[in-house]
């Protein structure tokens, strides 16, 4: 059983793996080792939780999404028509991704293009697996964009792109400047009474901007609704000093969270979604970690003629492939023929 070639974990017995995790500690394993379980014998009553859930390990995702308000039913949804999302709205393999979304915006499919790469490029390289057995990271552009569209300003129709603020600024500012320059009598800015402050001097009925003015007033203004309210919603700001631009933490959406093992959802088809990620129709924090249980893998995956498979290569590789050990012989092809 040397870590040397290509070995064909489903031509391994059960046997020949708890030879060594069935006492890991007498394979070089230390007492005091927090790493890995160290008795692993079979998968239904002598393998541990799996890991990300047995460690109570928080989501690293920082985008705030509320699974239960989602599938909650009559939601007002795009064009004022009231919906009932399903999971499959938002989560979809790499390979069925192409497809029409419900809740897309097709002004933004270069976007999504992009992102889906992205996502792609994060797979687990040391792994062959078919583009339909993990669920693809949803994009704003597939999933979001037809609800919660990014308006800025009542006097425009545009909405700034899905990206950095230092993008957005320049956006903003370029549209607010081709709006003033073809409706300049808009310069003449009425007071707003509900502005007064009590004991305070009443302004003037009209004040007269010029057109950097009025850009700097209402870019102040929107990037206010912007940065405290529309991308809030979603996303975690950090705020910066002395009037800069607010950073936008990294999203961190976990393609797999069990990178050593491997699924199929593809093969799990006839099973509805909310059967095995029961967690998630309650879920409404999105540091909560919505994988099933071993014991929902357990209720198919036992011993029995009416069970499904649950030897140890139905889930995993024989350890990790990148780390194969080069193979050096001394024999000859003559002699490993047995010729003289």
């Amino acid at each position: 059983m040397e870590h040397r070639g290509a070995i064909r974990l489903s031509a391994t017995s059960d046997a020949d793996c708890s030879w060594c995790h069935a006492d890991l500690l007498r394979h070089g394993n230390t007492p005091n080792s927090t790493n890995y379980i160290r008795n692993v014998t079979n998968f239904e009553s002598q393998h541990p939780e799996f890991a990300v859930l047995r460690n109570g390990r928080p989501d690293p995702g920082t985008i705030q999404l509320n699974h239960f308000l989602h599938l909650q039913p009559n939601l007002l949804g795009p064009n004022g028509r009231r919906v009932q999302m399903v999971c499959t709205d938002c989560h979809r393999s790499a390979a069925d991704a192409a497809g029409p979304w419900p809740y897309e915006d097709s002004r933004s499919q270069g976007e999504t293009l992009n992102r889906s790469a992205a996502v792609d490029s994060k797979r687990d390289s040391k792994l062959s697996v078919s583009p339909r057995a993990y669920m693809a990271a949803a994009t704003y552009a597939q999933t979001c964009a037809a609800c919660h569209a990014l308006q800025f300003d009542r006097r425009l129709p545009d909405a700034v792109p899905h990206d950095k603020p230092e993008v957005i600024h320049p956006f903003v500012i370029a549209k607010l400047q081709a709006y003033i320059a073809a409706h300049p009598a808009e310069l003449r800015v009425p007071r707003d009474p509900s502005r007064d402050l009590p004991e305070q001097p009443v302004a003037a009925d009209y004040r007269l901007l010029t057109p950097a003015q009025w850009v700097s007033e209402r870019t102040a203004e929107d990037e206010e609704l912007l940065w405290r309210k529309t991308c809030k919603q979603c996303h975690t700001l950090i705020a910066s000093d002395g009037g800069a631009l607010p950073k936008i933490a990294p999203s961190n959406i976990t393609a797999r969270y069990m990178p050593h093992a491997n699924f199929d959802h593809s093969q799990h088809g006839l099973v509805d979604c909310a059967s095995c990620h029961a967690a998630a129709t309650t879920s409404q924090q999105s540091s909560d970690v919505l994988l099933p249980g071993i014991g929902t893998c357990r209720s198919c995956h036992h011993s029995g003629a009416e069970a499904a498979e649950a030897r140890c290569f139905e889930c995993h590789t024989y350890h990790d492939p990148a780390q194969r050990k080069p193979a050096h012989s001394n024999f000859s092809l003559a002699e490993i023929q047995g010729s003289k």
